[in-house]
């Protein structure tokens, strides 16, 4: 039988899957998580200084190590995005800003696979299991407009050249204005066209995409310094690490490759450059936990198709049963439907009413949680006063900056290649404790310390006789400098 193809206005105002992803996803993930990385304070100082000052290296005010030294924001764009928002809503602004990239990228995703696929069940799983991926770097931070921007570098590249000739150029120089990971919008193009070198037209766009990451204010310096300075940075943060998979957080991410690889019994034939694609992006997820994010976004419509032709799917009779029944009834409706109306409300909605939303979001909206940040400990230092220049640990750095801006001044932030390897250095020298610990502190002269509790440096610090315990809870401790009583 036949079925009759729904009407416009149906079509138009009818919720799909994405309609409701979208919701679903702008309801659930604006979460105090969001705020679980102090690097956002530095972002909303830098985004502060270039509203104030223009587009120009600001003077660092965060530290005293580089107190006064140029400070070159690359990330300048998706920092002056966020501050426009704080002074919107808050904190809250930045929680529902990402809250909107975010089920806006994975609603796009969605139609995206359910266009390569068209299978709904397996589009929807594969959309979810890539959020769940990436929501570990969902963060407050410009980062997160670089997942929205990558989906749109693949698709250009994938699509007619026509299309990528004009608009990857234009995505690439705003992604380099946003996120230093904008190197990756040429390469993503590079690649589809030495796949088929004979697309002229892609060529070019790639060659003009190359082009557009010098369309900065700092033309592209950013590039050489995002590699050079950041070398050592790299080795010692944990996002940069490879996944660990002992981690309860990470079950989705391990399940999820675990899954594509599987699919791929039984399934097409696939050309070498596609092994080529895949096989590169699963060595990249499993060097970096960082990159794990964009892999699966690479890999996702290859991954729907997979599953789609239900080889693998077809191992459990009564689940193969279930998925067809579900997705021979969603598919004629799915396959018909227009969702960009009620996104676009959702969205456009909660940005405009956020400062009315806080009842909604009451954790988000009070930013960084105590739970992780030393809000009471800072509160004992307005009392106590002991003077502007504190040693604190790296990942509070920002927050501690931009909470206590024209009172406290750090020794060490987020921004690694702005404080280069010796800083660093003197940093993990002091935390950990190490030989010359002393020295370092003789030297650099911090005012007082902040510190976890159980940072070796505490206990070492206490012993020396030449620094005070004055205040510890169970997130943070100070100390101050002084013989014992």
């Amino acid at each position: 039988m036949t079925r009759s193809r729904p009407g416009r206005a149906a079509r138009l105002f009818n919720p799909s899957i994405a309609d409701l992803l979208f919701v679903g996803l702008l309801l659930t993930k604006v979460s105090p998580t969001l705020f679980h990385d102090g690097d956002t304070g530095w972002h909303l100082w830098a985004g502060t200084a270039t509203l104030e000052h223009g587009l120009a290296p600001i003077p660092d005010t965060l530290s005293f190590t580089r107190q006064g030294a140029p400070f070159e924001n690359v990330e300048w764009l998706g920092e002056v995005i966020l501050v426009l928002l704080y002074r919107h809503a808050g904190y809250l602004g930045l929680g529902l800003l990402a809250g909107v990239v975010f089920a806006g990228t994975f609603a796009w995703l969605y139609r995206i696979l359910l266009r390569e696929s068209e299978d709904p069940v397996a589009s929807l799983l594969v959309t979810v299991l890539t959020a769940q991926v990436t929501l570990l770097q969902f963060l407050a931070r410009p980062l997160i407009f670089s997942f929205p921007l990558f989906l749109g570098a693949v698709e250009l590249a994938r699509g007619p050249g026509k299309r990528a000739l004009v608009l990857l150029p234009v995505l690439t120089a705003l992604w380099a204005n946003v996120h230093p990971s904008a190197t990756m919008a040429p390469a993503i193009a590079a690649f589809f066209w030495l796949r088929r070198p004979g697309r002229n037209t892609l060529g070019l766009a790639t060659l003009l995409s190359f082009l557009a990451l010098g369309i900065t204010p700092w033309g592209y310096g950013w590039v050489l310094g995002m590699v050079a300075d950041n070398r050592a940075y790299f080795s010692q943060v944990e996002e940069w690490a490879p996944p660990r998979f002992n981690e309860f957080r990470l079950v989705p991410y391990l399940f999820g490759i675990l899954l594509a690889v599987a699919a791929r019994r039984g399934s097409a034939a696939l050309p070498a450059s596609t092994w080529l694609w895949g096989l590169g992006w699963l060595g990249a997820a499993l060097v970096s936990a960082r990159l794990g994010p964009y892999a699966f976004l690479a890999w996702a419509p290859f991954f729907a198709r997979d599953l789609a032709q239900g080889a693998l799917i077809g191992l459990v009779p009564p689940l193969r049963r279930v998925w067809m029944g579900l997705r021979d009834g969603l598919s004629a409706m799915e396959l018909s439907l227009h969702p960009r109306l009620w996104p676009v409300l959702a969205g456009v909605g909660a940005l405009l009413f956020a400062g009315s939303l806080a009842s909604v979001y009451p954790e988000a909206a009070k930013g960084f949680p105590e739970q992780r940040f030393p809000k009471a400990a800072l509160a004992e230092a307005v009392r106590l006063a002991p003077g502007p220049r504190v040693f604190c640990n790296y990942g509070w750095g920002g927050y501690v900056g931009w909470e206590g801006r024209d009172r406290w001044r750090v020794f060490i932030d987020g921004r690694a290649g702005f404080f280069g390897p010796q800083l660093l250095q003197d940093y993990l020298t002091t935390y950990t404790a190490s030989p010359g610990w002393e020295e370092v502190l003789d030297r650099h002269a911090p005012d007082w310390l902040l510190v976890s509790p159980d940072a070796p440096i505490v206990a070492a610090a206490t012993r020396s006789g030449r620094w005070n315990l004055v205040y510890e809870d169970k997130t943070a401790a100070m100390l101050l400098p002084g013989p014992r009583p």
